[in-house]
């Protein structure tokens, strides 16, 4: 299992939300399950380095996938979990791509507003939903666009003053969406103010 959170999961003596905190395990960090439970919404029962607990099992903030970690250099500073099995490189400057072997796409694109940012998809394509998501606390559109060759979707926000993402994501199967929904869950940013508390 690997917490995904951006800013880790509480780990608590048990699986409840009012059970005690006995510390923090950070996004990133794979642990062993010895059991799991429905009660309370959903629980992994972890062996740490020096304890047992319980964290949290809702998707949104853990997985049973295994992950590698990207951090940003430079400006802006943001860091995202993507796929052991995928690769990334920088495609033009302020993009880095995430490419997965059957060829999905995950694109990262920065820029100072979001008036500066690239379309979301090509020019002339229809949109055919528009949801609600939340990345690192700031909830955005998810669009979804027509596209006769598969999944095609994007999400554009200002993170803070002079900070804007564009997150892309295209591939021939529904795999991808749930790949993107996974890096979104993940993405995290810097930010102006301490960083959230870590959940449930």
């Amino acid at each position: 299992m690997t917490v995904i959170a951006p800013d880790g999961v509480n780990f608590r003596t048990n699986p409840s939300t009012t059970a005690a905190v006995v510390g923090v395990v950070a996004q990133g960090v794979t642990l062993p399950v010895i059991s799991q439970t429905s009660v309370d919404g959903g629980w992994w029962q972890v062996k740490g380095s020096t304890a047992t607990g319980w964290i949290t099992s809702n998707p949104a903030y853990t997985s049973t996938a295994s992950f590698q970690s990207y951090q940003s250099t430079g400006t802006p500073a943001w860091s995202a979990l993507f796929p052991t099995s995928w690769t990334f490189a920088q495609t033009t400057a302020g993009t880095i791509s995430f490419t997965g072997s059957g060829g999905q796409v995950i694109t990262v694109t920065s820029a100072a507003t979001t008036a500066n940012l690239p379309p979301g998809a090509p020019t002339g394509t229809g949109e055919k939903s528009v949801t609600s998501v939340d990345v690192y606390g700031i909830t955005t559109a998810l669009v979804t666009y027509a596209s006769s060759t598969g999944y095609l979707a994007a999400v554009a926000f200002q993170a803070r003053p002079g900070v804007a993402f564009l997150i892309t994501a295209k591939g021939s199967s529904s795999s991808t969406a749930a790949q993107f929904t996974l890096f979104l869950d993940a993405f995290k940013f810097a930010l102006p103010a301490p960083t959230p508390k870590p959940t449930p």
